[in-house]
């Protein structure tokens, strides 16, 4: 049996390391197994506290020898060194004849080991070591263990030392004679009559504090020779350290020699012999293609959180497949034929790092970087007068990512986004009216901003056709509130729905009207207008992500209006406005001040009283703005405005327009320049009429069910 102090005893002729400070001893006879067991706990008790061992990354197979053919740190495979003539530090009792089990084998081998002689006081040792329990080689008695040994003598007695090296840090007290003799002997496993030495056990608990679950790698001798990880008998300087720190220093009082409290040495002894039989490990993984979003689908930048991992593996080396994902527990992934893969749970934002493991050996890192964050754009300074007698209109814009590549347009007349658009921006020859500067802003992960500027040019009239755009996409949206108060800004998709929403807020249902707009307030954000139960009439302003933070009080009395719908431009100021109907059926033009106020009004005419009404864009793309109205025959008819606040004609969009229980004019849902609307039936489904340019509907498109629970649409 061989002590805690001491290794098993080395046959004769077997070589060592240049290290002369291993000692061993041996214990005459055969212990019985299960006896040797508990001798064998009590001798490799450590006698400094066991760490919270990393591990190995793999293992081989258990061979005729009755030990596993290597050991790996994922990056090498080790094989047990006992061969004559390979740089092990143990040979066969004759190392002049092939080593056999168990005729001509050494009591005790390596995987792996490194020494460093410290100064004059000591040396250091980190070993993966096969032996057997007490000593002579007898098949059943295979026994392994991960080693740490501190030997230092000449220190002041009873003082405290720091001994920082490749696998951790500790702190020991010397002795009342000035020494320190500890060792540590993780995962020793002892052998009975009936159960194996737990190799698996002895490779989990391999060297250093770095957390149970983790691995350690070998330290390796820079310029090590071809097949081993370094020289046993020529220290070198030495790679690799799990702990960041590829030397040993021992600090404390005059560890160093009088007066000098630190030494360090960096050069070790290494055995390490690469596995013969050592195969590639699998190759680095990489995001699918799908799943690194974005400009590019080869630079790791993706807005996909929860992306799928590829790989292959080389011939040669065995499954399974296992991914570590940021250093945390294994995931087993789905291995094809020799092809890799997993779809990974939502990832938080920022980088991550990820390694396969196969046959022992980890791959190479993945890099990546999830970011779902869209970079923020904006029109900036100088901004356009608007009014404009510029035709030719030029705006700049900014965006906080320096990378974000730009698109502009120019709605009604560019309704492509342009990918060639650097700032500033300058059109070609615009005729007099509105319009609406779009610039779209995409990051490297494919997140994208859009912003956008309402300009006049002219002192003409017209009206954008994007006016009710609430989150800034050139979208035509839609706002409603259900039958619990909460208003939803529902998100166009430039199709004719709306796929989306965005929940601006509860506690709406103490407003009795509500209508949606274009900008209200001058700031190029569209807006909304809702009266409450007292009859004061809010203009809530856009954010320009489809809510509304803040609203402004245009004043009280508006209960006398039965009907109230936020217009475009109706008097031609170029300014937004609103529609109401009052008690006695007379049309009231309100014009807005760009502020959300409408401090005078013109009077279109009386009989609307048997009209619902909801203004409507320009329906016949004459440059002004127009409104829907449905009579008390179901008929519905678009009244086309003169720009001065009145609808002098109007032309019939169709009858059997009483299936309809809520009809509300919208801007250009559809892209094609021509302004639309939104009508929901009895049953609750609610449809997009695509407008034709000429004041009809003639198609629909099918938003979906289940709208009968809104009790306000605009």
């Amino acid at each position: 049996m061989f002590s805690q102090s001491a290794r098993p005893k080395m046959p004769d002729g077997a070589k060592r390391s240049g290290a002369a400070h291993r000692k061993s001893t041996t214990t005459a006879g055969r212990i019985a197994p299960a006896v040797a067991g508990a001798l064998l706990a009590a001798a490799l008790s450590p006698l400094a506290a066991v760490p919270a061992n990393a591990e190995t990354a793999g293992m081989g197979p258990v061979d005729s020898t009755g030990f596993p053919t290597w050991y790996s740190d994922g990056s090498v495979r080790l094989q047990l060194c006992y061969q004559a003539g390979q740089g092990c530090l143990s040979e066969p009792p004759n190392p002049d004849q092939p080593a056999s089990y168990p005729n001509n084998f050494p009591e005790e081998a390596f995987w792996f080991s490194a020494d460093a002689a410290v100064g004059t006081i000591g040396s250091y040792e980190a070993a993966l070591e096969a032996a057997h329990v007490n000593g002579p080689v007898v098949p059943g008695e295979q026994m392994g263990f991960a080693r740490l040994r501190f030997r230092f003598d000449g220190l002041r007695p009873n003082a405290q030392y720091t001994v920082t090296h490749p696998y951790g840090t500790d702190t020991f007290t010397a002795d009342a004679v000035g020494s320190i003799n500890e060792t540590t002997d993780a995962g020793a496993c002892a052998p009975t009559d009936t159960v194996a030495c737990d190799w698996a056990g002895v490779g989990a608990a391999f060297l250093g504090d770095f957390g149970r679950g983790t691995t350690a790698s070998f330290l390796r001798q820079v310029n090590a020779p071809a097949g081993r990880l370094g020289d046993i008998n020529t220290a070198g300087p030495v790679t690799g350290a799990p702990s960041g720190s590829n030397s040993v220093t021992v600090a404390g009082p005059d560890a160093g020699g009088p007066g000098v409290n630190t030494v360090t040495q960096s050069n070790f002894t290494v055995q390490g012999l690469i596995a013969t039989d050592s195969v590639g490990g699998p190759n680095a993984p990489d995001l699918a293609a799908a799943s690194d979003s974005g400009r590019s689908n080869s630079d790791n930048i993706t807005n996909v959180t929860a992306p799928t991992i590829t790989g292959t593996l080389p011939a040669g080396t065995a499954g399974p497949v296992q991914l570590i994902v940021d250093n945390g527990a294994p995931r087993a992934a789905t291995l094809t034929g020799s092809t890799y893969s997993l779809k990974l749970a939502p990832l938080a934002q920022g980088p991550h790092a990820i390694q396969a493991v196969a046959g022992g050996l980890n791959s190479g890192t993945l890099n990546f970087t999830v970011d779902t964050t869209a970079p923020a754009v904006a029109v900036t300074a100088p901004f356009p007068s608007t009014p404009s007698l510029d035709n030719t209109p030029s705006l700049s814009f900014s965006s906080s990512d320096p990378q974000a590549r730009f698109e502009c347009r120019l709605q009604p007349t560019n309704q492509a986004w342009d990918p060639s658009c650097a700032s500033p921006r300058t059109w070609d020859a615009q005729v007099n009216g509105f319009y609406t500067f779009g610039v779209r802003a995409t990051d490297a992960a494919g997140n994208v901003a859009i912003t956008s500027r309402n300009v006049r040019i002219g002192t003409g009239t017209g009206v954008t056709s994007v006016s009710q755009d609430f989150n800034g996409d050139g979208r035509a949206d839609l706002v409603a509130r259900d039958s619990s108060g909460v208003l939803w800004t529902y998100l166009g998709n430039g199709s004719g729905t709306f796929p989306t929403r965005t929940r601006v807020g509860a506690g709406w249902s103490s407003m009795n009207s509500i209508s949606a707009t274009g900008d209200l307030t001058g700031d190029g954000r569209a807006d909304l207008v809702a009266r409450d139960s007292s009859g004061v009439l809010w203009t809530y302003r856009g954010s320009g992500s489809g809510t509304f933070p803040t609203r402004i009080r245009v004043g009280t009395g508006w209960n006398s209006m039965k009907n109230i719908s936020a217009a475009a431009d109706l008097n031609g100021d170029g300014r937004n406005d609103l529609l109401a109907v009052d008690s006695g059926g007379v049309l009231w033009s309100y014009a807005g001040n760009n502020a959300g106020t409408f401090p005078s009004r013109i009077r279109a005419g009386g009989g609307w009283n048997g009209m619902a009404i909801s203004a409507a864009g320009d329906l016949n793309r004459d440059g002004k703005a127009d409104l829907v109205a449905r009579d008390s025959g179901g008929i519905l008819w678009s009244y086309l405005g003169n720009a001065a606040g009145a609808f002098p004609t109007r032309v019939s969009a169709g009858a059997g327009w009483n299936t309809m229980n809520a009809i509300s004019g919208a801007a250009d849902l559809n892209g094609d320049g021509r302004d639309d609307l939104v009508a929901r039936d009895t049953s609750g489904v609610l449809w997009s009429y695509m407008g034709n340019g000429a004041g009809a509907f003639p198609n629909r498109v099918r938003v979906g069910g289940g709208w009968h629970i809104m009790s306000a649409l605009s």
